[in-house]
């Protein structure tokens, strides 16, 4: 249930420190490898572990804690898993061993996807579909943050501290985290506790392991490598037989890991693995650029943290203003919009070379990622609009197994394109067999040998290769950008969570007799039930109203379960439900006090009526004819009328200086009802027929002949 108030965005500055924890922890090991090799005497296997080992956990525990969530309670796994993620960054920090400190990593791993899903999760529950792709872009802009300021801080720390504390500088973050969410972020679990599902989680925790560490491999070997491919394969088998599981398991009444129903919103899957889809397109920067200001540029780890500001600069000018942009235009064109950006910025930096202006490397590097945080913001929010509060934890679960995948594949995928074109243009001449292989490792293994054989023009060589190799990635990186704008626009839904309905999705809403304007919160909600019927209607004429199911309704009027049933608990309700009894009384209210009360509802109904579009009519002909034609309808609307009529002798009571419970009073609200059932009767009959003559005409008979 969404969060009232002001303390919802408190309780998002609380989830967004959780995530700060957890992602400056990912950046700051980066830049503390070299110091952990010398410190814990780690070999270079060790030091692959360090990191590798974090992100086969965080993929094997990803769809679990979205089940422990949702089934426990997402706030207890969400503080739980953080001051667990504290313990293994002060763990790290002390350990003797590289043994202790692998330890510490795969502890902080299983913690981290803990952290990451509920934290996401949480926004799901905080915030309703009009604010949710605004808490997104904030949730975003903050996880971005670390993406400097790990290397920035681990930099500074490194040249002038032990290395301990760059671990360590997550406990600060950490208690604050946990005091924060202890107090400000609500529990909230399913309400039908969701069962284990031991045989989805064991296939689901193998696919995306081997998937995962596949991919690592690559990244290191190469795609040639017959390891790397034999655990890439192995694990899409694990991930199909986990999906033929839950599909079979869903069918015979099971209660699978994931709900194969997510997947039938277009909203859900587009966004999910569109968000995917623009971090890799990203993780090559974040690969390459590192490498280019230090190996190429000569800068240390701290300026090369300074040199990446316009990269997170980027990405939170794309992500803070992606809610907005998406209410204007939607999100399929948001996110096209997003992916353009992208791939411009990527074809810009094509041209980069080792003298090319800071600037002009700001530039393009800030181009690409503004148009990564907008595509992965709305794409992300798009995802999340499609989640009740009953499905946050595995839904926002999935969401993440997307994007944490993205890393490490986009890693393989651009490491390999740059490693092969680097090792095509560097210049060996003259190097012996075992210097030249010692040079194609890396920029920093051609500059190693250069620096042994006093060779300037390799080490030119080098950098210009690197810089030839970059420029080929971010070629990759441009069609990954073409080809997100190409799916964005053919999956994507038009509609999406954040956008304002249009004029056809307002027409069911009549024109106020009020001149005091709504509340933007009463705008908003009523454009969303507006939104919600016009779409139901649309669904009914074309499929029949018995054909029609809510989870339909809520697929195409985009917005999730939570916000279907806060407005109708029945299908019934969506076509019952609209606001002119209200208004109607409100009308009747502001009459003059001398006016009988008759007259006085006769002049009430043709204010109201007096309002209606000639769209809103006809959507209230449409909505009339299908009352009358289903059974379950016509009982639900006497139901309607008899509230009506109490509303009615309510009203007139208290204009005549009478008791509600008169029996002249009742007499004469049943007498107004009745000629409103007469009218709709009429109106069926004849499609021609206008509701506002028709039912001033029936008034107008009871006026001449019941008096009070």
């Amino acid at each position: 249930m969404p969060v009232a108030g002001t303390r919802k965005w408190w309780a998002l500055g609380a989830v967004s420190l959780c995530i700060l924890a957890v992602s400056l922890d990912g950046t700051v090991l980066s830049v503390a490898l070299p110091t952990l090799a010398r410190a814990l005497h780690a070999s270079e296997s060790d030091l692959e572990w360090f990191s590798s080992g974090y992100l086969l956990l965080l993929a094997a525990a990803v769809l679990p804690a979205g089940l422990v969530g949702d089934r426990f309670g997402r706030k207890k796994l969400l503080l739980a898993s953080l001051a667990v993620f504290g313990a293994g960054s002060v763990l790290c920090a002390e350990a003797p061993t590289p043994a202790i400190f692998l330890l510490a990593r795969l502890l902080m791993g299983l913690a981290g996807a803990g952290v990451t899903v509920m934290a996401m999760s949480a926004l799901t529950v905080l915030f309703d579909d009009t604010e949710r792709a605004k808490a997104t872009g904030v949730y975003e802009a903050a996880n971005f943050l670390a993406l400097p300021l790990g290397p920035i801080l681990g930099g500074w720390m490194l040249s002038r501290l032990w290395w301990g504390w760059v671990f360590l500088i997550n406990v600060p973050v950490v208690i604050v985290g946990l005091v924060a969410g202890f107090a400000l972020i609500p529990e909230s679990r399913a309400s039908e506790r969701p069962g284990l599902d031991p045989a989805g989680t064991a296939a689901s925790a193998v696919g995306l392991v081997m998937v995962t560490y596949g991919l690592i491999e690559a990244g290191r070997s190469g795609w040639s490598d017959p390891a790397a491919l034999a655990l890439i394969a192995a694990g899409l088998l694990a991930l199909a037989g986990f999906a033929v599981w839950e599909r079979r398991l869903a069918g015979r009444g099971g209660q699978p890991l994931v709900d194969p129903a997510l997947f039938r919103s277009a909203s859900f899957t587009s966004g999910a693995v569109l968000g995917g889809v623009a971090g890799l397109g990203m993780i090559g920067l974040l690969f390459s650029m590192p490498q280019y200001f230090q190996a190429v540029r000569g800068a240390d780890a701290f300026g090369s943290g300074i040199r990446l500001l316009p990269l997170v600069g980027g990405l939170i000018v794309g992500a803070l203003p992606a809610s907005a942009l998406a209410r204007a235009i939607g999100a399929k064109l948001t996110v096209t919009l997003g992916f353009v950006l992208l791939a411009a910025g990527a074809v810009a930096g094509t041209t980069t070379r080792a003298t090319s202006g800071m600037a002009f490397v700001a530039l393009w590097m800030a181009v690409l990622c503004a148009g990564t945080g907008l595509a992965l913001t709305a794409a992300t929010a798009a995802a999340l609009s499609r989640l009740s509060a009953e499905r946050s934890g595995i839904g926002s679960a999935v969401v993440q197994a997307f994007q944490k995948t993205a890393g490490p594949f986009g890693t393989a995928i651009m490491g390999s394109v740059l490693a092969a074109a680097y090792q095509a243009r560097l210049d060996l001449t003259g190097l012996s067999a075992t210097a030249a292989a010692a040079a194609r490792q890396s920029v920093y293994g051609g500059l190693a040998i250069a620096s042994q054989v006093r060779s300037a023009g390799l080490a030119q060589s080098a950098r210009a290769a690197f810089v030839h190799g970059m420029d080929v990635s971010l070629v990759v990186s441009a069609g990954i950008g073409t080809t997100g704008a190409v799916l964005a626009l053919a999956f994507l839904p038009r509609g999406a969570a954040g956008r304002r309905p249009g004029r056809e999705e307002r027409s069911l809403m009549p024109a106020s007799t009020d001149q005091s304007k709504p509340s933007l919160r009463e705008r908003k909600k009523a454009r969303t039930r507006g939104a919600i019927q016009t779409h139901a209607l649309q669904l009914f004429r074309e499929q029949g109203y018995d054909a029609t199911t809510i989870e339909q309704i809520i697929d195409a009027a985009e917005v999730s379960e939570t916000t279907f049933f806060r407005y109708f608990p029945t299908k019934e309700d969506v076509v019952l439900q609209d606001d002119y009894d209200p208004l109607i009384i409100d009308a009747y209210k502001k009459q003059p006090p001398e006016v009988a009360p008759v007259p006085a509802m006769r002049a009430a109904f043709a204010a109201v009526f007096a309002g209606m579009t000639a769209s809103q009519q006809a959507e209230q002909r449409e909505r009339v004819a299908l009352i009358l034609a289903v059974p379950r309808l016509r009982a639900a609307m006497l139901n309607q009328f008899s509230q009506l009529m109490q509303l009615l002798a309510d009203a007139m009571a208290e204009r005549a200086g009478l008791r509600p419970d008169d029996f002249k009073v009742r007499t004469v609200a049943g007498a107004v009802v009745g000629a409103t059932m007469a009218v709709l009767a009429a109106m069926n009959d004849d499609p021609s027929a206008e509701l506002g003559p028709l039912t001033d005409m029936a008034l107008a008979n009871l006026e001449s002949g019941l008096t009070l």
